[in-house]
């Protein structure tokens, strides 16, 4: 009977076995691959994107130098379908540029909500001095001349904030804390293309517009640089030859 079957049929079987078994291996490794790439292409659908948006009000003009300074942006990640286009992701490439309009708390971002574009030649237009919130319209921009030392020149820059102290008929203290520097000397105010000064032009209080004039043509201004965050609040001290050596 057995020479009565072809020749080599006899090794058929096994061979059927050998095949089917790479058939299946193969099978396998392709299911694997299609599964990995499933769950690549999945994920990358629903992954994340981490983009800047508002923490608060920012006005038009206001430059990305104040956005960090006063901490107005945080980032947060947004599934890709709600990323508006052109999102920012990156705060570095706001450097030099300033708001082109006003953008609200929770607000995306954009490229184009940003420009290069000053939104004012002159300071009166400035929106730092305009104020926000509560202090809109309450403010006002006051010249100082100050030399080097009672200015910490040129330390003290642009949007900077500082203490003003006053001496003034033999007594020295703080005349009030957190004052906005508008524009050091040769620099122009944020958000605008304002002239510049060889004085530095401080936001005050119109409350006290009065005393800093006072002082300045009656006595001495000198500014205490603040830092830019993490500021406790200033001591108010009055200190007078009566009291200099006293322990605060």
């Amino acid at each position: 009977m057995e020479h009565m079957l072809p020749k080599g049929m006899l090794g058929t079987p096994r061979r059927t076995v050998v095949v089917g078994v790479a058939a299946l291996v193969l099978a396998t490794i392709l299911l694997l691959a299609y599964l990995s790439h499933y769950r690549s292409s999945v994920s990358g659908a629903t992954s994340g994107v981490a983009v800047l948006r508002a923490k608060a009000f920012i006005p038009r003009g206001t430059t990305a130098l104040t956005l960090a300074r006063k901490n107005l942006f945080d980032i947060t990640v947004l599934p890709k379908e709600q990323v508006k286009d052109g999102a920012v992701t990156d705060a570095a490439v706001l450097h030099g540029q300033v708001a082109l309009d006003d953008i609200y708390p929770g607000q995306q971002l954009t490229a184009a909500d940003f420009g290069v574009t000053a939104t004012s030649t002159a300071l009166s237009g400035s929106n730092d001095l305009l104020g926000a919130s509560k202090s809109v319209g309450t403010m006002r921009a006051m010249s100082i001349s100050l030399d080097e030392a009672h200015g910490v020149a040129p330390q003290v820059q642009t949007g900077d904030r500082v203490d003003v102290y006053v001496q003034v008929n033999g007594s020295a203290g703080l005349l009030f804390a957190d004052a906005l520097v508008l524009a050091a000397p040769n620099q122009a105010a944020a958000g605008t293309s304002a002239p510049t000064s060889a004085n530095y032009i401080v936001r005050v209080p119109t409350k006290l517009a009065s005393r800093v004039a006072f002082a300045a043509e009656q006595g001495n201004i000198w500014f205490a640089l603040r830092p830019q965050r993490d500021a406790k609040p200033s001591a108010n001290n009055i200190v007078s030859a009566d009291n200099f050596f006293q322990v605060p």
